[in-house]
């Protein structure tokens, strides 16, 4: 092998040594994070997972969900709402009535002046979603001991901006729709 050869080859390996570092630095610095997990609750604690996604808010934290008697999700939010971080929710107003833990839940985070609205009209309030500033939860998952111990339920946490953004519309709109006093 020449020494041009070798030259030449050298000067390659760099440009593409390079090439592969500038677009390492571009994916990592300016394209958006699309982490998208799945959980199972037979094989992980959801529960955990909806107090992280609490935890990690730094601005805000929206919910929606039906049946809600975990109080350990219920301290992550009081912990929130402490640290400074926006919590509004909203339940469904028949489980608020019905669900003895649910209703003292709601009316302590009431007390500590966290809204929490209720969705009063014939139908039900069925959602199962929690969204922040970086991340949003979604899935088959209310807030409970059961599903959290004995039902088949799955969750998704992501953090795709994008679709992040579309779950903060949704609940922004919701609680527009029932932020009336009741």
């Amino acid at each position: 092998m020449t020494h041009q050869t070798k030259e030449k080859i050298y000067v390659l390996l760099i440009i593409l040594l390079i090439a592969t570092s500038a677009q390492f630095y571009y994916t990592y610095r300016y394209e958006p994070e699309h982490k998208i997990e799945v959980y199972y609750n037979q094989d992980h604690q959801l529960n955990q997972e909806i107090i992280n996604a609490i935890r990690e808010a730094d601005k805000f934290v929206y919910f929606g969900v039906y049946t809600f008697t975990r109080n350990d999700i219920k301290d992550a939010l009081l912990a929130a709402k402490y640290r400074g971080v926006t919590v509004i929710g909203i339940t469904d107003k028949n489980q608020y009535l019905q669900q003895n833990l649910q209703k003292k839940i709601i009316d302590e985070l009431r007390k500590a002046e966290i809204p929490v609205y209720f969705q009063d009209h014939l139908a039900i309030m069925h959602l199962k979603v929690l969204v922040t500033d970086k991340a949003y939860a979604s899935g088959s998952f209310n807030w409970t001991s059961a599903a959290t111990n004995l039902n088949d339920e799955i969750l998704e946490i992501g953090h795709d901006e994008t679709i992040r953004q579309k779950y903060q519309g949704i609940l922004e709109e919701i609680f527009e729709k029932y932020k009336t006093p009741q």
